[in-house]
C-alpha cells in the first residue's frame, strides 16, 4: 500500500505530499490539482506498461495524456527537472526526470528503482484498477478481450470490458473481501454479487451478461422491474456504474483502485450507497484513490464510520484549492494548496474547509 505521495514541479504543483491510507478522498473545485495527483500515478503505471519505468515517461498514452514537457512542468519552476516520490512500506522510491520543452517523452535523469523493488508497489500490479471520468456509454454490444480479462484482470479504464469480464468471470470468481459481501448468507460469486449491489445502488435492477461467440461480442441485458431491456433504453447511469461495482467487488487487500467521479449521471440515493460500498471495499483492505465532487458520495463514508463499517483511521480526506497572497507591487501570487480535515467517530468533521462541500448550507442560508 502507498503510504505517501510526493510531486516537484509537476503541473500546477511546485512541492505537494499526499499521505495516503486505505480510503483517499480528493475534493475540490474544478482545476484545483485532484486530478494531477491521480496522473503522476497513471503516468507511471504508464511508464511500466510501455516498459519505460527506470528510463522515461510517456506522457501521452492510454491512460493518460498530458501534451508536452511544457503542459507537465510547473510553470514558476526555477529547475529543470521534475520528480515522483512514492512511499511504501518504509521505503521510498524516486523518480526524477529531465525537462524536455517539446517532447512527450521526458528521460529520466536518476531513480531508486530496482527490479526486484517493482513488486512492493501497487502501482505495478497486475490487479491495479483505473476508472476514469470518462466512461463509455450504453452500448448494444460490447467487445471481448481474453488477454485484459484473464491475463491483465481488467475491466478497461472506460469500463468498455466490464460486460465480458461478468459473462466470463461472474459465476467462476467469488468475491474474496468479506466486507463488501452483499449478505454473508447469499451467494459470493462475482455476477450475484454485481446484481445485489446494484439493485441498491439503482433499485428495481437486475443485470444479466450474454455472450455471442460467432460474433465475438458480448450483449447487456438490464431487467428493469421485471421487463428485460439493452443498455441504450436504459440510460447512462447503470453503464457508468457497473464497470466501478465489479472493480470494487474484484479487488482484494493491497489492490489500487483508483475512480474518478462515481457519481456521474446516479441519483443522490444511489451515490450515498456507491459511498458505503466505498468505504467496505477499503475496510477489506483494498486501497482506493477517489476524486469527487458529492457531497452525497462522503456522506455514505461519513455514515460508515459512524456505523462502524471503516475506522475514521483508515480514511484521509484532501481539499485542493488555491490560495491567493497579494504582493506590494507585484499583483498577486496563485498557489495550488490542500488541506486534510478528519472524518470523527460520529461521522462530523474535524472542521469544514470553506467551499467543501458546503454548497448546500450557503444555498439553505440564501433560501432562509
Amino acid at each position: 500500500m502507498i503510504d505517501n505521495l510526493a510531486i516537484k514541479n509537476f503541473k500546477c504543483f511546485e512541492n505537494l505530499s499526499v499521505e495516503l491510507s486505505n480510503l483517499n478522498v480528493f475534493a475540490g473545485i474544478n482545476s484545483m490539482g485532484k486530478s494531477s495527483v491521480i496522473q503522476a500515478i497513471l503516468l507511471l503505471r504508464q511508464a511500466y506498461e510501455m516498459g519505460t519505468l527506470t528510463k522515461g515517461l510517456h506522457l501521452n498514452g492510454d491512460l493518460t495524456q498530458i501534451g508536452t514537457g511544457y503542459d507537465l512542468m510547473y510553470r514558476n519552476s526555477a529547475q529543470d527537472e521534475v520528480s515522483i516520490d512514492v512511499s511504501t512500506e518504509g521505503n521510498t522510491y524516486t523518480w526524477n526526470y529531465k525537462y524536455n520543452k517539446d517532447s512527450d517523452y521526458q528521460e529520466i535523469k536518476s531513480t531508486n528503482l530496482t527490479q526486484s523493488d517493482v513488486d512492493k508497489i501497487n502501482i505495478f500490479a497486475p490487479t491495479f484498477s483505473y476508472i476514469s471520468a470518462e466512461r463509455i456509454g450504453p452500448q448494444r454490444y460490447y467487445k471481448q478481450s481474453y488477454h485484459e480479462i484473464y491475463e491483465k484482470n481488467q475491466v478497461g479504464f472506460r469500463g468498455e470490458l466490464f460486460a465480458d469480464y461478468l459473462a466470463k468471470r461472474g459465476l467462476t470468481d467469488k468475491v474474496e473481501n468479506k466486507k463488501v459481501l452483499f449478505n454473508d448468507e447469499t451467494d459470493e460469486h462475482l455476477l450475484y454479487q454485481t446484481q445485489e449491489w446494484l439493485s441498491v445502488i439503482s433499485p428495481g435492477i437486475h443485470i444479466n451478461p450474454r455472450q455471442y461467440q460467432e460474433a465475438g461480442l458480448v450483449g447487456i441485458e438490464y431487467r428493469v422491474y421485471g421487463s428485460d431491456y439493452t443498455p441504450v433504453n436504459v440510460g447512462f447511469g447503470l453503464s457508468y456504474v457497473v464497470p466501478i461495482i465489479v472493480s470494487l467487488l474484484k479487488a482484494k487487500s493491497d489492490d489500487l483502485v483508483i475512480i474518478e467521479n462515481p457519481e456521474a449521471h446516479l441519483h443522490p440515493k444511489g451515490q450515498r450507497k456507491m459511498g458505503e460500498l466505498i468505504a467496505r471495499a477499503a475496510a477489506g483492505g483494498v486501497q482506493i484513490i477517489l476524486e469527487t465532487h458529492s457531497d452525497h458520495i462522503l456522506n455514505g463514508i461519513r455514515l460508515s464510520v459512524k456505523t462502524g463499517v471503516i475506522s475514521r483511521n483508515n480514511i484521509r480526506l484532501n481539499y485542493f484549492y488555491q490560495k491567493v497572497d497579494p504582493i506590494l507591487a507585484l499583483g498577486e501570487i496563485v498557489t495550488h494548496q490542500k488541506c486534510s480535515p478528519v472524518i470523527l467517530d460520529d461521522g462530523s468533521l474535524s472542521d469544514w474547509p470553506d467551499g467543501f462541500f458546503d454548497e448546500w448550507d450557503k444555498a439553505l442560508d440564501e433560501l432562509f
